[in-house]
């Protein structure tokens, strides 16, 4: 997951992810909890992703205007 706006990022493994929320948590779910602790978690503003889903184009996401 990252966010080009406040430049956090990090590196989960997906076993570990399924494991603690489920297999039937939704992305849009997973991005607002990952993000906890930013200012801009759940606005417009925030710009967190899976970038690797988006290179396999199994998520398509919009990206904001900054």
């Amino acid at each position: 997951m990252s966010c080009s706006r406040c430049d956090r990022h990090g590196v989960y493994d997906r076993k570990a992810l399924v494991k603690k929320f489920g297999a039937a948590i939704e992305f849009v779910e997973l991005r607002r909890i990952l993000a906890i602790g930013c200012d801009r978690r759940g606005t417009d503003g925030c710009e967190a992703c899976f970038p690797c889903l988006l290179t396999a184009n199994i998520l398509i996401e919009e990206r904001h205007e900054r």
